[in-house]
């Protein structure tokens, strides 16, 4: 049951963590829209100790706060907390707003939450029962992973269930110390460069994003940081800089390069002496 009304925001709790990261620009910028034409969608609270618990629209949240408002219109409803994770995920999946990040955590959080509340429909369960059936959840006994969950949840949000099988995989095999690195960068919107980050060891992907974030570095994908570290091809802080330093010389015409030479010659010289050049 839920009914909307108007809450203090004083009374609203934000949870410790939530399954989407937050954008204080998007915030921002939902402000106007909301200080000029209204709130059309009521976040949704649930009732605890000490007041209600944000399930869904934290955005929404942070930009009635931003116009100065003390209130905000929010649906009440009575949820467990799978319950509210289930709601949170599945309005910010429906939105179709995430990065590919977010919609692959969002999906591994949704898996969690679903098949606690409906452990039956979990691989190695009871796919001949009642409950099962009426509830239509088909599980693919052929593979390890339990997706029992996917077709019903898929028909909702729009995804194959190979679609959502690849995104909780990808979730799973990143490491926890790797999921903070990627908030924020261009690899966290981009599916094909976290599947191939997945796939590798935490100490491989510790080094392949060291790699790639490296300013002085050349390396801008998963793949190329691979090959690079696989064939000793990573520079020395000293290689970078004859690297850098080679370029710009190439570049320059015979006129500027004669007046550089002229201007370090006696550098020049020694040098070519203790190479045995001269």
């Amino acid at each position: 049951m839920s009914n909307v009304t108007q809450i203090p925001l004083i009374e609203i709790i934000l949870p410790a963590e939530r399954a989407r990261s937050y954008d204080p620009l998007k915030a921002q910028a939902l402000a106007g829209s909301i200080a000029a034409q209204g709130l059309f969608h009521p976040i949704s609270l649930r009732p605890v100790t000490g007041g209600y618990l944000l399930v869904s629209g934290l955005h929404r949240y942070r930009a009635v706060e931003m116009t100065g408002a003390t209130e905000i219109e929010a649906r009440v409803t009575d949820l467990s907390d799978d319950e509210a994770r289930l709601v949170e995920v599945m309005e910010n999946l429906a939105r179709a707003e995430l990065i590919a990040l977010d919609r692959c955590q969002h999906l591994y959080e949704l898996k969690q939450s679903y098949e606690r509340q409906y452990p039956e429909a979990a691989n190695g369960g009871d796919r001949r029962s009642d409950k099962i059936r009426r509830q239509s959840l088909p599980s693919d006994p052929n593979t390890p992973e339990i997706f029992g969950f996917a077709q019903h949840i898929a028909e909702q949000i729009g995804l194959s269930q190979r679609a959502i099988r690849l995104a909780v995989n990808i979730w799973k095999g990143l490491y926890n110390e790797t999921r903070p690195r990627l908030y924020g960068t261009d690899l966290a919107k981009k599916q094909t460069e976290l599947k191939a980050l997945s796939e590798l060891s935490p100490v491989q992907q510790s080094k392949v994003l060291d790699l790639i974030f490296d300013e002085n570095s050349d390396v801008t994908n998963v793949a190329g940081a691979v090959a690079a570290l696989s064939n000793g091809l990573v520079l020395t802080p000293v290689e970078k800089k004859v690297k850098a330093l080679s370029q710009g010389l190439a570049s320059v015409a015979d006129e500027t390069l004669d007046l550089i030479v002229s201007e370090h010659a006696d550098r020049v010289i020694a040098s070519l002496k203790r190479t045995g050049r001269i």
